[in-house]
């Protein structure tokens, strides 16, 4: 009599594996592309807003010394230009969202777009920075201050405050930018 085969033994499908939630720096940095996202976007939100503006402000430029055409043309000029700034300004704000949403979800396109938007901020945050700290420094000819009607201790009372909160402000940029790039490049394991 042929013998038959025991059946086999009946096992459990495996159980999915499930991926560890995001690290706490991971959040962090998709956290801070969130925040600059919603600044840069207000940002861009005013200079949209201004622009639109410039059209009704040509009464402002009336006492500069300019002839209606010439105000007009000022106006039209300045009203491009802030609208172009706020365009580019709401595109870097997309671009920085659509970057933070990406690595709170660790999509692997969100990570390269995160870097790239990092080095240029990076890039832009430190000359920022270095710009703030060179004008600080420079000597003003004692003949700027004649018709200005600012003695040199008031301008430099003036100019050091200013650029303090410009160093500061620079400064906590460029370290958010560092933050995320980082965070982005040393964590690539965790996206997908």
């Amino acid at each position: 009599m042929p013998s038959i085969p025991p059946n086999p033994p009946v096992t459990a499908p495996p159980a999915p594996v499930s991926r560890p939630g995001p690290s706490g720096a991971l959040v962090a940095a998709g956290v801070i592309q969130l925040v600059i996202a919603t600044l840069v976007g207000l940002f861009a939100l005013l200079f949209l807003f201004v622009g639109a503006l410039m059209g009704q402000m040509q009464d402002s430029f009336s006492g500069s010394g300019l002839t209606p055409e010439q105000t007009r043309m000022l106006a039209r000029l300045g009203g491009v230009v802030f609208i172009a700034f706020g365009v580019v300004a709401l595109a870097v704000a997309v671009a920085h969202l659509l970057g933070g949403i990406g690595a709170l979800k660790r999509w692997g396109w969100a990570r390269i777009l995160g870097i790239v938007t990092s080095v240029i901020g990076v890039l832009i945050w430190l000359l920022v920075l270095v710009s703030n700290l060179v004008a600080a420094t420079q000597r003003i000819p004692a003949g700027y201050f004649d018709n200005s009607g600012l003695t040199v201790e008031e301008y430099r009372r003036l100019v050091g405050a200013g650029a303090v909160v410009g160093v500061v402000f620079a400064a906590v940029a460029l370290a958010a930018y560092i933050f995320v790039l980082v965070v982005l490049i040393r964590r690539g394991s965790e996206f997908s």
